[in-house]
């Protein structure tokens, strides 16, 4: 068991995020006298991090992106080292109900996907659709804009992956298997 440890502690120092992030995870689990030891040695910023995951979850690990990931359909069959890539570009925005997110942008450079709750999205002040747990929003949002043309309120609590364009595009480039897929989905 000491080694098992050894590896895990060893591991928190591993420059990808989601090794480190597991390692961290199952870290605290074996032993959380250890975690809070041994994250102190990875400086502030890293520890805050983590802490925010393992300690606080107020924010989802990598490892649980990649679970959501393979839950929704456009991405069914797609290797788990893809939807790991899917998962590093990918920021989490939280919501609460009736709180509004504005799309408005000279180009919008996000996609969305709904990890959890309910939003509609409301197209010049009128209601236009509701999307929910693993729907994609997208370039439908290519209205031409003016203030506040596109606006998603949360009708839940809601949990968002925001994904910027051009990283997504240039994952789709380097991986015909998920290209394929979000073709057939487009």
């Amino acid at each position: 068991m000491e080694e098992f440890k050894l590896d895990l502690i060893a591991q928190l120092f591993n420059p990808d995020e989601l090794i480190k992030e597991v390692s961290a995870w199952a870290l605290f689990q074996f032993n959380q006298d250890e975690y809070h030891k041994n994250a102190r040695r990875l400086g502030d910023f890293t520890r805050r991090e983590l802490d925010d995951l393992i300690l606080h979850a107020r924010k989802m690990t990598r490892f649980e992106k990649i679970l959501f990931f393979q839950k929704i359909s456009v991405f069914e069959a797609i290797p788990g080292l893809t939807l790991s890539y899917l998962a590093d570009i990918s920021d989490e925005i939280r919501m609460r109900e009736a709180h509004t997110l504005v799309l408005d942008e000279r180009s919008n450079a996000f996609f969305y996907v709904i990890v959890s709750g309910t939003v509609q999205l409301y197209q010049r002040g009128e209601e236009a659709v509701s999307f929910t747990q693993g729907q994609f929003i997208g370039e439908m949002l290519a209205l031409p804009n003016f203030v506040n043309t596109n606006v998603l309120i949360a009708q839940t609590d809601v949990v968002i992956l925001k994904f910027n364009k051009e990283q997504f595009y240039e994952l789709l480039a380097d991986n015909v298997m998920l290209a394929d897929k979000i073709s057939e989905y487009i």
